[in-house]
């Protein structure tokens, strides 16, 4: 380690939107301080979203020792911004926030070497950390960067990377030896890796933060130790294998892999382009409380992963369904109900959600999504009832596409084919349904403040835009024959006929 140093406290390297618009890049100090005049931060990944707005959580939460009950969270939201507590934390552990520090840099562990059959030091580049990037074994799907190709990044780009890749690295082979650590031969998931993440955003990120601050006691929002603190304030460099986390904060800080970072100066300009990297801590039996729980045919729960084809909204029966005995909404969901009897709360909450979808260690994807939802939506089980009725409908109309798309090709093909599904998955009706449907899902949510007409709305949207699905993919490959025109109206007054008995 060199002496540079980046203290994350007061440099800025956060990017950050302003309530009145623009961009600006803070330090966590300013950031926290000042939140009630931003609207959130914007980072370019919105995986990087997600890993800082869990760091910032594990500050304020570490900073306001909570809070601890109902009373002491009315105390921090009716503020309406963060008092000196939080500086005061900060200043307290400002040596450990440093990026460089040569005896405990951020988030990282001193001394570590990745070393070679000689025992000779092998860093590896900054880039393999970057899922965005072709790196390593990962595959070439968002840019065309490769090992060979040395990539510099700023100290502020670095604690970002740094941060999202104890959070969403991915398992897979690793077949290298530490100086510490031994050899190595696979990485584990980062914590944040399997399921779908929620978030509730306020009006403001002062909002974004308070609404997402679980009540933190000796069992919510998991079970917590007083050994349980964030990893910033850890006097031990972390383990290497599956563990229990020692509480809430250690489990939102945790240190998934061990890492060091390379600075170098050229010219007056500090950047990095080498880093060290092995295996470090997971908690794979931990349940995410901002997570997305389902039941699976057999009554059983488990956390959906993020697919390719399939956007998060269309499991949002999942994520706002409760049934009181036994309430698997993400915890901040059942918080905002709770605390709407104590202070005035907004009538409409922006719900994000953050997932990676990926396949034998690579990344496929990632996605943020957003969804405009009633209060209602997060407290009335008739409300409910009315959003599960509608997806309930939704899927139907998905099957009647497919079986209209179906009747098609078995009225086009010869009758000897036998790659009916073949050509109705080829056909892509179902893809462009669900495509189309979004849109019309986000109406439905903006009009779910009055359940029955946002219904009949939304089953009118349903009928047309399966219409319009199928019309548009046969248009576009099968016209032009007295077998494809016959066909197509077959499977138009199939469509027809079963549109009209949607709700059987």
């Amino acid at each position: 380690m060199t002496n540079l140093s980046f203290n994350l406290v007061d440099e800025s390297w956060i990017t950050c939107t302003r309530l009145g618009g623009g961009l600006e890049q803070l330090g966590i100090r300013d950031l926290l301080m000042r939140s009630h005049e931003l609207q959130s931060i914007q980072p370019r990944n919105p995986l990087t979203e997600a890993a800082l707005l869990r760091v910032l959580l594990a500050v304020v939460h570490r900073a306001v020792d909570g809070p601890r009950d109902s009373s002491a969270w009315k105390g921090l939201y009716q503020a309406g911004k963060f008092d000196e507590r939080i500086p005061q934390y900060l200043d307290k552990w400002l040596h450990r926030f440093d990026l460089f520090s040569k005896d405990a840099p951020f988030y990282q562990t001193p001394k570590l070497l990745v070393v070679d059959g000689a025992g000779n030091p092998c860093p590896q580049p900054v880039s393999s950390l970057m899922l965005e990037l072709a790196s390593g074994n990962n595959k070439t799907l968002f840019d065309h960067t490769t090992d060979a190709t040395p990539i510099r990044v700023s100290p502020a780009q670095g604690a970002n990377i740094l941060i999202t890749a104890q959070m969403f690295s991915l398992g897979g082979l690793n077949r290298k030896t530490t100086n510490l650590f031994g050899y190595q031969q696979s990485y584990l998931h980062s914590v944040m890796v399997n399921g779908i993440f929620i978030l509730l955003s306020g009006r403001n990120l002062f909002e974004t933060l308070i609404l997402n601050l679980l009540i933190y006691r000796d069992v919510e929002p998991i079970p917590n130790t007083p050994e349980d603190c964030p990893v910033w304030e850890r006097t031990d460099i972390g383990g290497t294998t599956s563990t229990t986390p020692k509480g809430y904060l250690d489990y939102l800080t945790c240190k998934c892999r061990h890492l060091l970072l390379l600075p170098k100066c050229e010219s007056g300009k500090t950047f990095v382009e080498q880093m060290y990297v092995a295996q470090g801590e997971a908690f794979p039996n931990v349940v995410n409380p901002g997570s997305i729980s389902k039941k699976n045919k057999e009554g059983k729960w488990y956390h959906p992963q993020l697919k390719i084809d399939r956007l998060v909204w269309r499991d949002s029966t999942a994520l706002f369904a409760f049934d009181e005995r036994e309430d698997r909404r993400p915890k901040a969901f059942r918080q905002v109900q709770t605390m709407r009897s104590l202070v005035s709360l907004p009538q409409r909450y922006i719900c994000t959600a953050y997932a990676l979808a990926n396949e034998k260690a690579n990344p496929l994807l990632w996605r943020r999504e957003r969804l405009n939802v009633p209060f209602s939506l997060l407290s009335d089980s008739n409300t409910v009832a009315y959003l599960e009725k509608g997806m309930s409908l939704a899927d139907r109309g998905a099957q009647i596409l497919n079986g209209a798309a179906r009747m098609f090709m078995k009225e086009y093909l010869p009758e000897y084919s036998q790659d009916v599904s073949d050509k109705v998955a080829s056909l892509g009706a179902s893809q462009t349904y669900w495509d189309r449907m979004e849109g019309q899902y986000h109406q439905f949510l903006h009009d779910l403040e009055t359940p029955e007409n946002a219904l009949k709305v939304w089953e009118c949207a349903i009928k047309s835009t399966a219409r319009e699905s199928l019309n548009v993919c046969l248009d576009g490959r099968y016209r032009g024959s007295t077998r494809s025109y016959r066909a197509w109206s077959i499977a138009s007054d199939y469509l027809n006929a079963q549109l009209a008995n949607l709700h059987e």
